[in-house]
């Protein structure tokens, strides 16, 4: 089923890229609708799943610095 975890504001083009960029493995597909974020899992995956969103947001604003110095 999909899940939504809503975001504080609408990410930039660039973020987004790299956030989806990040996300390998098929059956972790994560994808940002909006302010959303977007994923296909089954609600006992939801813990793991969100830390690994979690974690791929943390490393999508570290890499988007570095792109983009002047954040």
């Amino acid at each position: 089923m999909l899940k939504f975890f809503e975001l504080e504001r609408v990410p930039n083009s660039d973020w987004v890229e790299i956030f989806e960029s990040l996300f390998t493995q098929e059956n972790e597909r994560t994808w940002v609708e909006g302010y959303c974020l977007v994923t296909n899992c089954s609600t006992s995956e939801v813990p793991a799943r969100l830390k690994l969103i979690e974690e791929k947001c943390v490393e999508a604003n570290e890499l988007l610095k570095k792109r983009l110095p002047s954040l």
